[in-house]
């Protein structure tokens, strides 16, 4: 893990053009890494951020309820690159003495990541796209 930074969901941002943004940020608080998600996504991690439960589950309650019935966990997550603006991550799955890894959006994984309480790494090579964040120009939900 040498190549890769802890990072912890900081919260939910909404941008002037109502993107929602979840926003990245390095334990010190010095790094943020804004990455754009739809709407749904947002709520989800906030759900699962306050530790409320959606009336039917979402997709990412439904993946949850899945892997624990399996009896597999997720072990971490990484934001592991970016191309043509479209961030690319990985969810590290363990399954008895298996470990898996799964091709995902950030989205998807970050919410999931927050879910099972795992961490979540992002690679060194992002921290050219992260910003300061007092230069944020977001209203946080």
């Amino acid at each position: 893990m040498n190549n890769m930074i802890e990072v912890f969901v900081k919260g939910i941002a909404v941008d002037e053009d109502n993107n929602h943004i979840v926003l990245l940020s390095d334990r010190e608080e010095t790094k943020v890494l804004p990455i754009v998600i739809g709407p749904i996504e947002a709520m989800a991690i906030l759900m699962n951020m306050q530790g409320v439960a959606p009336n039917r589950p979402l997709t990412h309650n439904l993946l949850k309820n899945l892997l624990d019935l399996l009896g597999a966990e997720v072990e971490q997550v990484i934001i592991t690159n970016i191309k043509d603006n479209v961030y690319y991550a990985n969810i590290y799955v363990r399954h008895d003495k298996y470990n898996y890894e799964v091709d995902s959006r950030p989205s998807d994984a970050i919410a999931l990541a927050v879910a099972y309480n795992a961490p979540i790494y992002m690679d060194m090579k992002l921290t050219e796209f992260t910003v300061n964040p007092s230069d944020l120009n977001v209203e946080r939900q």
